[in-house]
This record gives structure tokens, sequence and C-alpha cells, in this order.
């Protein structure tokens, strides 16, 4: 009877060894989108920046950083800046307290941020416009094996509306600046 409970308790501490295994690449997998999520979505600003500047001659759109930075850490947080004029767009992105979230917005999502956008008119009257950002892996276009990209979203809690961080959505926002 204790050989029994012995060979349990060994197959309980086998079973616990791959299941902590199992666990700690689902967290690899995580950061490795988070930051695949980050380098989208300054890709996005960067094709936005480059499609408003080619149309423009003076007063260019600046995005900054113009280089996505890189590797970042697994608590790491991002900045981006879409500036023209003193128009801004500010966007910060961190990952929500747990690997997939819903506490923000009604999908799951693996990064959470928020846009604000203001100018001096704005700031004037002490307001900043904001709307939360989720990037969530289960939306989006389909890769060739038929899983989704992810995508990220934004949330207006003003209006209820969302949809995708996108040219338009960026489009939007700067015309509501000018």
């Amino acid at each position: 009877m204790a050989e029994d409970r012995i060979r349990r308790l060994a197959r309980k501490i086998e079973d616990l060894r791959r299941k902590d295994e199992s666990s700690a690449a689902r967290r690899r997998e995580i950061q490795r989108q988070r930051l695949e999520a980050a380098r989208q979505l300054h890709c996005v600003c960067q094709t936005f920046v480059g499609k408003i500047n080619e149309l423009i001659k003076d007063d260019q759109m600046s995005l900054v950083p113009s280089e996505f930075p890189g590797e970042a850490v697994e608590d790491c947080r991002w900045q981006y800046m879409l500036n023209v004029r003193g128009r801004v767009l500010l966007i910060d992105l961190e990952p929500p307290p747990s690997l997939v979230s819903t506490e923000l917005f009604r999908k799951p999502y693996i990064m959470q941020g928020e846009v604000r956008f203001f100018n001096q008119e704005l700031l004037d009257d002490s307001r900043v416009e904001e709307h939360g950002l989720f990037f969530c892996p289960g939306e989006g276009a389909k890769d060739p094996n038929g899983r989704r990209q992810g995508a990220w979203l934004f949330w207006n809690g003003r209006s209820y509306k969302s949809g995708p961080m996108d040219d338009a959505y960026f489009a939007e926002l700067m015309d509501q600046l000018m």
C-alpha cells in the first residue's frame, strides 16, 4: 500500500514537471507574440506616416521612435508618438497583469494600452482624448495554416465604438485634431 502511494506520488511529480514545462513554453510564446504585436503596431504607424508624408511637402509628420526599438524584457513598455505641427497621437503599450486578460475589453488580449490624442487647444482646455488599445491574438486575418494572426483593436469608452487600428483609424484621430 505504501509503495502504491509512492508510485502515485512519483507520477504526480512527473506530471507536475510536464505541466511546468508546458506553462513556461506558453509564457515564452505569449512573450514572443507581445513583441511581434508591438512590432506590428509600429509598422502600422510607419506606414501611416509614410503615406501622409508622400502627399505633403512641408510640415512632415514624424514618428518617434522612427525604428522599432527591438527586443524587450517581459514587463517592458513601449511608447510611440506621431506628431505634426503639435497635433499628437501618443501610444502607450504594456502587457496586462496576467498572460491573457479580458478585464478591460470583451475579447481576450495579451497587450493593452492607450492612444492619447491632443493639440494645444485641447491642452488649453485641460482635455486629452483617450482610447483603449488591445492586441487580441484570436482576431485578425488567418495565416496559411488557418490560425488567426492577431489584431490591434481600439475601444472608445465614450461611444462604445471599437475597431481595427489601421490607417483609417489614425486618419480619423488626426482629422479630429486639425
